[in-house]
């Protein structure tokens, strides 16, 4: 990255990272405080998070974005999950879809692909990163509760970027050598039996399949670094943004690095889906740019609607 800014002449950095683009905008002005000039971080990353803790947390983010889009459905007349009633009662007749799944998988038209429960799960999650998608989830869901999951497995085939042919990109592999030697994790079964019931209990839809996901970094042959502080100390005011019902970076990760670097500033969104900037808040888009064409900082903690 640094490389980068010194190729176009520009004596300091200018950057919009997002989701684990974070992750990198922290470690950068770790590196180099004096050459920031404009940092956001949108959908933060909490760099002093545990490995299994960051899945326990992960997990409980894809919960309250759960239950944001189900209590948005109870309000519609066609809400494949009922109209009206608690959002307890339809996340019990999902889970208990989910079961049924995982007993006898339902139909699907997506070659290679049946209806198992993990397939459908992954649908799920998947339809919870952009608000935009709760129209295809509900129509998916329509579909399942009739007995064919093709729907939801389409939607999960998003998450690992599988195309119609079957043929998949390298994101799950490039994920999993990211995510394996930039934090430390367990190397005993038993420490991962116990993080997967623990982040059950916590959050009941996703929490063992999150946690079990990582699971090969228990095997990665490369040795992670050990964690460092990261505070970016003598970089101007840094924007850190987070969104309140974001399932992928939790709003408490944006609060926390806001507070761990030494000149971060907190803008939230109270909003559904994954990143704030140039999603659908007015407010959110004109105070990013204001700091990244003005370097105009608002007050930290501000809340956009």
């Amino acid at each position: 990255m640094d490389v980068l800014r010194a190729a176009l002449g520009d004596p300091k950095l200018t950057y919009l990272g997002k989701s684990y683009g974070t992750f990198l905008g922290t470690w950068y002005a770790q590196l180099f405080p004096s050459h920031v000039r404009a940092l956001v971080l949108d959908g933060a990353v909490d760099p002093s998070e545990s490995a299994l803790n960051m899945n326990l947390i992960q997990a409980q983010g894809f919960q309250v974005a759960l239950a944001a889009f189900i209590g948005n459905c109870l309000r519609l007349s066609a809400c494949p999950l009922g109209h009206g009633g608690t959002v307890a009662a339809a996340t019990a007749r999902l889970q208990a879809l989910l079961n049924r799944a995982a007993r006898k998988p339902l139909t699907s038209q997506v070659r290679g692909q049946p209806g198992v429960a993990p397939l459908l799960l992954n649908g799920i999650a998947a339809s919870l990163y952009s608000k935009s998608y709760w129209p295809y989830l509900r129509e998916g869901l329509s579909a399942a509760m009739a007995g064919n999951g093709s729907i939801l497995v389409e939607l999960g085939d998003l998450l690992v970027e599988r195309n119609q042919h079957g043929q998949y990109s390298n994101l799950t592999e490039a994920e999993a050598a990211v995510n394996c030697i930039d934090r430390t994790w367990p190397r005993s079964l038993s420490t991962w039996q116990s993080a997967a019931a623990s982040a059950a209990k916590a959050a009941p839809m996703f929490g063992a399949a999150l946690m079990w996901g990582s699971l090969q970094c228990a095997y990665w042959p490369v040795r992670p670094s050990a964690p460092v502080p990261l505070r970016g100390k003598g970089a101007p005011p840094i924007l850190v943004v987070g969104t309140t019902r974001d399932p992928a970076t939790p709003f408490r990760w944006a609060k926390a690095l806001a507070h761990d670097l030494s000149s971060g500033v907190l803008l939230g969104w109270n909003g559904d889906g994954h990143t704030a900037y140039m999603v659908s808040s007015s407010c959110v888009n004109s105070t990013v740019d204001k700091y990244l064409i003005n370097l105009a900082v608002p007050r930290n903690g501000t809340i956009c609607p």
